[in-house]
């Protein structure tokens, strides 16, 4: 029905985040009904410019609206309270309803299989995932002004960064890459957490706890690192590329090339608003609503497209 005036996926301006709502068709248009003061309210989802629609606690949508979901090209993500999904250990496949289109683009997951079956060329293109991450990082927190705000500047001529960059170079296998991310990943939370005070912050995921500001400094990196699957997940539907095929994460989790790419933002912008956020006493809605404007501001959804994309289209003869 809308096949032929779709928005490119990554060019949409809107991810909608609904909790006790019911999504239906009406008109001829999508809707989600909200009860206010005991009264239901219908509001217009513009699906066409949609990219994500995430569904929390006491949420329904009717097999109408899945259609015109999927007539759109938008995907459809089950999530839990505060946005985390339901089995957050689980795989992601599990959690994203991918639109079925038997049109999906062709040259991109055949050029991404000439990749990921020659574990050369796998190597040299996790070491480019792992220097655009560095390069993602470098870009956001010069032009981001509360990172500025917080006191913390990360060039290239960074002693760490330079540091990490010979890692990378040096490293011989995908194991080495994945510790020397750890590594650098543990640097940024200690940076972070020493100029809000808490020398004491650990990460731990899915702990789901607000009692007390790594608590809920924890949370919020759950709920953006969440978020952060979602756009991935977009640009490896919208481009065509099964999630199956990951260069740094497990091969046998069908849904690891999804961390991979989300990994190219998530410590440019999700860790340290989540940091930002929490010293500034945001509650999870007001992290939520303002990491999604960041993200339509700073147009990661076209980042992503066209870091991948042009992943696919290098030469890594080795």
């Amino acid at each position: 029905m809308y096949k032929d005036k779709k928005i490119l996926l990554s060019k949409r301006g809107y991810i909608f985040w609904l909790e006790h709502s019911r999504v239906k068709s009406e008109n001829n248009t999508l809707v989600y009904l909200k009860a206010e003061n005991g009264i239901f309210k219908s509001f217009n989802i513009p699906f066409m410019n949609t990219s994500i629609l995430m569904l929390g606690e006491g949420c329904s949508i009717t097999r109408d609206a899945v259609s015109f979901l999927s007539d759109s090209g938008t995907l459809l993500m089950f999530v839990g309270g505060g946005g985390t999904p339901l089995h957050a250990s689980s795989d992601l496949a599990f959690n994203i309803i991918s639109p079925s289109s038997e049109y999906r683009p062709t040259q991109y997951m055949q050029q991404w299989i000439m990749i990921f079956i020659d574990e050369s060329k796998r190597l040299e293109a996790s070491k480019h995932f792992m220097n655009l991450r560095i390069q993602n990082i470098v870009a956001f927190y010069a032009k981001l002004d509360f990172i500025r705000e917080m006191g913390i500047s990360i060039s290239e001529d960074s002693s760490k960064i330079l540091e990490l960059k010979e890692k990378i170079k040096n490293s011989t296998n995908t194991n080495e890459l994945l510790l020397h991310e750890a590594w650098f990943t543990k640097y940024l939370y200690g940076l972070f957490a020493k100029v809000i005070n808490l020398s004491s912050f650990t990460r731990e995921q899915g702990k789901n706890s607000n009692e007390n500001d790594i608590d809920i400094i924890n949370s919020y990196l759950d709920h953006g690192n969440y978020l952060m699957y979602g756009l991935a997940s977009v640009t490896l539907h919208g481009l065509g590329i099964s999630y199956a095929l990951p260069l740094l994460h497990g091969k046998t989790r069908r849904g690891a090339l999804v961390f991979d790419v989300a990994d190219l933002v998530k410590d440019a912008l999700c860790l340290p608003f989540a940091f930002y956020s929490g010293i500034n006493g945001y509650d999870a809605r007001e992290f939520r609503q303002k990491l999604i404007g960041l993200v339509h501001k700073e147009k990661v959804l076209d980042l992503l497209f066209l870091q991948v994309k042009e992943t696919t289209e290098k030469d890594f003869n080795v």
